[in-house]
This record gives C-alpha cells, sequence and structure tokens, in this order.
C-alpha cells in the first residue's frame, strides 16, 4: 500500500466525513501608539501562533490634523507599523481587517466624510491581503471560507447615515443575505462589523441606536441555519453577549482594546444590557477564537498573553 497517497486520501475526506482540521484566529480592535510597553501585546500576539489575525477597526487613530490630509494620513500609518512588534506580528501572521472611524476619518465619523474614497485606498494598502471589492462594491466588505467556517466583514462607515437612520446600507444588506444563503452549508458564520450588535444599550456607536437597520440585520442573519456569531470591537472593553431573536441564538464577541485606553461600562448601560455573559474585560486584551468540530472557544488574554477568561459553545 502506497501509505502517502492513502494518508493524501484520508485528509482530503475529513471535512466530509464531519472531522474538519481546527481553525483559530486571533483579534482585536483599538490600537492606537501610545508606549512600548503596550505594543508588547503584539509579541504575545504571535507566540498563539494563530491562522491569521483579524483587525476589528479602529487599527490606527487619525488625529485632527491628519484626516483632511491624505499625506498626513499615509504617514500615521507609515508611524503605526514601524513598531517592531506590531511589524514582526504582522510580517509572521496572515492579517485581515476591517475599518472603523478612527482609521476611516474623524471621530465618529459617516459617509458625509470627504475623504472616505483616500482613506479606503491607504487602508487596502496596508491590509492588502485581505479579499476586498472596492472597484465592485464601493466599500470595504469582504467575505471569506475556511472550510466549515465563513467569515462576511461589514463596512459600517462608508454607508452610515445620521443616528436612526442607517450604519450598513440595504445594498450591504441584501449581500449578506446572499452570502448566508451561498454559504448555507457552512457550520458556522461569524459576521465582523465594527459597531456592537447585540447590545441594547443606546451606548456610544451600538447599531441599537439604529433600531430598524438592526431589526433588518437580525432578521437576516435568523434566515441562517447554523451558528452565527458577531465580532465587533470599538467598546474599549470587552465581552461576550448572547440574544434570542425569532428563536435563534446570536453570539457576540467584543475584542477591545488592544493598546488604547480601557473605559469600562459604566451605569445604565449595566443594568440595561441584559445579553452580558458573565462580567466585561476592563483591560487590554486581544482575543482567539477556536473552532472545533462540535466546539466553538472563545479566549481573552492579557497584554503578556496570560488567560482572562475563557467561554465553551456547543456546535
Amino acid at each position: 500500500m502506497n501509505y502517502l497517497k492513502y494518508a493524501t486520501f484520508v485528509a482530503s475526506m475529513l471535512p466530509l466525513m464531519g472531522l474538519a482540521q481546527e481553525l483559530r484566529f486571533a483579534m482585536g480592535s483599538c490600537a492606537e501608539l501610545r508606549d512600548p510597553e503596550r505594543e508588547q501585546i503584539f509579541s504575545s500576539i504571535e507566540k498563539k501562533k494563530p491562522d491569521f489575525f483579524l483587525w476589528l477597526g479602529d487599527n490606527t487613530y487619525y488625529t485632527p490634523g491628519e484626516w483632511n490630509d491624505s499625506t498626513l494620513m499615509a504617514e500615521n500609518w507609515k508611524r503605526r507599523l514601524s513598531s517592531p512588534p506590531l511589524a514582526k506580528m504582522m510580517e509572521a501572521i496572515p492579517q485581515r481587517a476591517i475599518w472603523d472611524d478612527h482609521d476611516f476619518g474623524p471621530n465618529d465619523a459617516d459617509s458625509s466624510y470627504a475623504l472616505r474614497e483616500v482613506s479606503a485606498h491607504i487602508f487596502t494598502s496596508v491590509f492588502k491581503d485581505t479579499p476586498y471589492q472596492y472597484a465592485r462594491y464601493g466599500d470595504l466588505r469582504w467575505s471569506e471560507r475556511r472550510g466549515e467556517a465563513h467569515f462576511i466583514a461589514l463596512d459600517d462607515r462608508t454607508h452610515r447615515g445620521p443616528i436612526g437612520t442607517q450604519v450598513l446600507g440595504k445594498g450591504q444588506l441584501q449581500w449578506l443575505s446572499a452570502e448566508l444563503e451561498t454559504h448555507r452549508d457552512a457550520k458556522i458564520v461569524f459576521v465582523a462589523v465594527g459597531s456592537q450588535v447585540l447590545n441594547l444599550a443606546e451606548s456610544f456607536e451600538n447599531m441599537v441606536r439604529y433600531p430598524e437597520e438592526r431589526l433588518a440585520l437580525l432578521d437576516r442573519c435568523a434566515a441562517y441555519n447554523g451558528t452565527l456569531v458577531f465580532l465587533t470591537g470599538d467598546r474599549h472593553h470587552g465581552e461576550v453577549e448572547e440574544l434570542v431573536h425569532r428563536g435563534k441564538r446570536f453570539i457576540e464577541v467584543c475584542s477591545s482594546p488592544l493598546t488604547s485606553k480601557v473605559f469600562p461600562p459604566r451605569s445604565p448601560e449595566t443594568e440595561i444590557n441584559t445579553t452580558l455573559v458573565g462580567s466585561p474585560v476592563n483591560q487590554e486584551h486581544f482575543t482567539v477564537i477556536t473552532l472545533k468540530p462540535n466546539k466553538l472557544f472563545v479566549e481573552y488574554f492579557t497584554i503578556k498573553g496570560q488567560t482572562i477568561v475563557n467561554v465553551e459553545y456547543d456546535l
């Protein structure tokens, strides 16, 4: 028997046999360049050896003097990427990214930002391995299939309007539905977006402040039969949330901040947001998500790579 050919055949059949290989990725958001001590978090991420790292927005911070000048915006990224631990991590691990307001333009920026196209060009040149299709969609949405998992990344800035109107836009929501239908055989779908989705408190830029579109988003996601997990950032504290909508359980993993300042949630948010699982992570951190056959593991780590909290789900 040719054992090499046999082993190759068995490996190729594993997904069909329900024995897909483990998928493990790291993620985080809010990476303001502050001091060398906090930059060590990127060395800790590299040591975990994830399959890839997913940036969840605010991956750099433009200042008021920068976001109206393309040259200064590019120089900001040059400084951010010159951090040795970050540069080494990005060289060692594949990168994927979405953006949020601070690496899109001004704080709380929306579709009225004049340099949004320039900003998109700069951003996609930094994260050039992420499968954007800007020429086709005019925004930074993307999707990618990895075995039994499908990743859908949404752009929460390019189409954002005034509070109460929209964050994603009808076209992007329709695209989301099409992606969920095309990949209905996926065991799990991860939907990455800069703004929190499940949080019930009208705090900062959570999608609950856009109730009509949030409902449309949840309705569309409820049509998918598998497990669906939202991956979010922005809030400067981490948390896991769960919500049942139209009989479907949604999970959200918020990971923030990597190196920026920490802002624990305050009252009345702590009373209103009943979707919270456990306690918030009120320190700088990154998150590792591991997908195994029939199991999903969520783990938060400190700057030094020490475990803060674990959450486990059956799939």
